[in-house]
């Protein structure tokens, strides 16, 4: 046998060396990053601009910006102070400006949460508190108190503008489209830093001019000629601060900018020729000679280092300038919507000429004319008198007394449906010898002829449904037309701010389209990637997109669908409903034998609409379950596909007249709620009563006399409008329950008082009370189907 042997687990042992080097490795790596290496340089040149031969603030104002944001940042400033003092500035008084920004955005950020108008306000009072303090310690003069005052104030501006560059650095998120703001800001935080390099001299060249024509030309470039004048005046004005001389140059990168956006169609080389062209223009129209304000040599510098810049720089730095750029033809835009309205117009006319046509075709009146009681006198007469012995007394010598009496009987027939002996003419009883076989001929005859009218009325019943069904299908064109040619706006910069809103938060978003409808209200189409029913569209996306337009939305439809060739996901977010409803319902089966002859319905409309509905089929059973399913079935379907109310409850009353030839008919109770406005509109077709129970405690009962649909071909649809309010109840029953008390006549009064009684809140607990209080009415024996559906109205908060 073999011994048993112990393994004992190999188990590492280390004393954490591998675990603190990585960690110091991560944080050396996190420290050398490339956002870090920008920050360090951002830092330095900032801390080297100044304005007005001496004003350096924009240092502390990004200092602060980054303190604000992490205190991680603090060492920053020791870079900011490196960069005054490579400048001509007053380090000492920025050393206090510092070591203040330091304490109070440093070590009191941790107790207080700065926002950007706080914050702005309190770096420009450290700023000027700096300056009085080193003027207390030195001299002060007015001059140099209003001079501070004016620092402050740019202190308090740069803030703002770094509120929307900074972010952009320091971020994690890999941005792929940024918002006209940011992109201002940037270019002026750019020009800022340009400006730093004032003083730096290589040969005949300065630095700062071939950085900001080489920034006018790349930004003209990318985003055309707005945004190459705008970058272009901004460097110009930043460089007309940084050393007291002429401002012509402001207008020449202006206008050299604009000239560089305008060319950039024939590419870098047209660019290129823009940017020289405004400087000689404008240079020549200001001192009227060919001495140039900006050296020719430093363009041409510029634009080599312009034209050597790499493909794919170009292309993402065009990435950023562009990507808000959703044009519209809106003239070929009028044209297609002008045709396509055009066309349904003559659909929706087309089907309206066919209801007309159909809806002519003559009905039937009596169940034997004219022509009918000649064919059957004739048939009658063919088969029993020809071959009589006294055919030739009838019908030669007595034609139009025979003919008359034949007559008489098929039109007694017609009105009572059997002869009888004593109703038969006495002079047809005495002379003819087969009164017998002429009966039962006349009956044989007739019984073929109600036969083939029932089939033609059936067929008129059937045409008359098709009519109403194409004037139905007329009226949904006619409304479809008149919704494409309403006026509706794209609003671009809506869509500009989502795409900015969503790559801040890293959600990758494929097509936006925002649509504002002539009653003010917008409606947004969303296409993204698949979330795989992760309710990214609730979570994230509604939140961000009802901050972006400062109204709440809500998604519709409530099932994403995903395209199954993209495998994006699509969805419409529209503005959310002043109301919102829900509903509680409680019903049973007549001897509770599980097959309840009541059918119910609640769903979402379009524009806003919420449909209650309710029907009680004849009698109860399977039969009457099949009788209210089929009705609420088409109901549905038919509101859904944008049917008016009254085309769909004529269509289901049509199709359960033709549905059998036996009595097939159901209770039809409908309410229509509009959450925009509270107002509801009911709809009974021989249904129960309903009852509003308002907030304040107070019922109201709504009543109808009509009859049931499914029995007549022509029905009377009563309407009733009403306006609910902030905690109204809608309660609608079957006629199971409002019956139960059959004590009293008025069957209303006894649900009145129950619900004035009833201190619930939850539509649910008021449906079980109801259904209970009316199953112990019936002596706790449940002697019809019954049904209660109770929705509560409430505004959204």
């Amino acid at each position: 046998m073999l011994d048993k042997i112990n393994i004992i687990p190999y188990k590492r042992e280390y004393n954490g060396q591998a675990h603190a080097y990585v960690t110091e490795r991560r944080k050396l790596g996190s420290f050398l990053s490339k956002n870090t290496a920008v920050l360090l340089m951002i830092s330095l040149l900032l801390g080297r601009a100044n304005i007005l031969e001496g004003l350096a603030p924009f240092g502390i104002a990004f200092y602060i910006s980054l303190l604000v944001r992490d205190r991680k940042y603090s060492y920053m400033g020791l870079f900011v102070l490196l960069g005054m003092f490579t400048a001509d500035v007053n380090t000492a008084k920025y050393s206090i400006a510092l070591a203040l920004s330091f304490i109070v955005f440093g070590v009191i950020r941790d107790k207080i949460r700065f926002k950007t108008l706080p914050t702005a306000a309190v770096a420009s009072l450290v700023m000027f508190i700096s300056g009085i303090i080193y003027m207390l310690a030195t001299e002060l003069y007015v001059y140099d108190v209003v001079m501070e005052g004016f620092e402050s104030v740019v202190v308090f501006v740069f803030i703002y503008i770094l509120s929307y560059a900074v972010p952009m650095i320091i971020q994690r998120a890999n941005r792929k489209i940024l918002s006209n703001e940011e992109l201002i800001c940037i270019a002026i935080v750019s020009a800022v830093m340009v400006s730093g390099l004032s003083n730096i001299v290589v040969g005949t060249f300065r630095i700062k001019n071939i950085f900001g024509i080489l920034l006018t030309l790349v930004f003209a470039y990318n985003g055309g000629a707005s945004i190459g004048a705008s970058v272009g005046i901004t460097i110009g004005i930043i460089t007309s601060m940084s050393s007291i001389g002429t401002p012509t140059v402001i207008s020449i990168y202006g206008f050299s900018g604009l000239l560089a956006g305008i060319f950039k169609d024939l590419g870098k080389k047209g660019s290129v020729i823009g940017m020289i062209l405004g400087n000689a223009i404008l240079t020549f129209y200001i001192n009227g000679s060919t001495e140039v304000l900006v050296q020719l040599e430093e363009i041409i510098a510029s634009s080599v280092i312009f034209m050597i810049m790499p493909k794919a720089m170009m292309q993402y730095m065009e990435k950023f300038v562009n990507a808000n750029e959703h044009e519209i033809d809106q003239t070929r835009s009028e044209r297609i919507k002008k045709m396509v309205h055009g066309r349904l117009k003559e659909y929706a006319k087309a089907f309206g000429e066919l209801a007309v046509t159909y809806g002519n075709i003559a009905e039937k009146n009596r169940m034997i004319d004219q022509n009918d009681m000649a064919n059957i006198v004739d048939e009658v007469a063919e088969k029993v008198c020809t071959n009589c012995g006294m055919c030739r007394s009838c019908w030669h010598n007595n034609f139009y007394g025979t003919y008359n009496d034949i007559v008489d009987v098929i039109a007694y027939l017609e009105s009572y449906g059997k002869i009888k002996s004593e109703k038969i003419p006495q002079v047809l009883k005495k002379r003819c010898i087969k009164i017998n076989s002429l009966i039962d001929a006349i009956e044989s005859r007739f019984e073929v002829y109600k036969v083939h009218y029932e089939w033609q009325r059936k067929l008129f019943e059937s045409r008359q449904l098709v009519a109403e069904q194409f004037e139905g299908v007329s009226h949904i064109i006619d409304d479809l037309s008149k919704g494409i040619n309403t006026k509706i706006d794209f609003r671009t910069e809506v869509e500009d701010d989502l795409y900015v809103a969503f790559d801040k938060e890293g959600i990758p978003i494929d097509k936006i389209t925002v649509l504002e409808k002539e009653n003010e209200k917008f409606e947004i189409a969303i296409e993204k990637r698949c979330c795989f029913d992760r309710k990214q569209c609730d979570t994230r996306i509604t939140p961000i997109v009802s901050k972006v337009i400062g109204r709440e939305v809500v998604r519709k439809p409530k099932v994403c669908k995903a395209d199954e060739d993209t495998g994006n996901c699509s969805f419409t977010l529209i503005e959310a409903e002043k109301y919102r409803v829900t509903t509680g319902f409680s019903r049973v089966s007549k001897d509770d034998r599980g097959i309840c002859g009541d059918s119910y319905s609640f769903i979402d409309l379009a524009d806003g609409k919420y449909m209650m509905a309710l029907s009680d089929g004849m009698g109860s059973g399977e039969r009457a379950a099949k009788e209210s399913q089929a009705t609420i079935s088409v109901l549905e379907h038919l509101m859904e596909a944008g049917f008016e109310k009254d085309v769909a409850i004529k269509t289901i009353n049509s199709i359960l007249v033709l549905k059998s030839s036996e009595e097939t008919f159901s209770t039809m109770d409908l309410s229509i709620l509009d959450l925009y406005t509270g107002k509801v509109e009911f709809v009974k077709i021989g249904a129960a009563s309903s009852f509003i129970k308002r907030a304040n405690g107070e019922v109201e009962a709504i009543r109808s006399t009509s009859l049931p649909i499914g029995i007549l071909n022509n029905i009377d649809i009563e309407s009733f409008g009403q306006r609910l309010n902030n905690g109204d109840f809608v309660v609608m029953m079957s006629d199971g329950v409002l019956d139960a008390d059959t004590a009293i006549d008025e069957k209303e009064k006894w649900v009145m008082a129950a619900l004035k009684k009833l201190s619930s809140k939850n539509p649910q607990s008021i449906a079980d009370d109801l259904l209970d209080m009316a199953i112990k009415k019936y002596g706790n024996k449940i002697k019809d189907d019954m049904t209660v559906m109770v929705s509560k109205i409430w505004e959204r908060r």
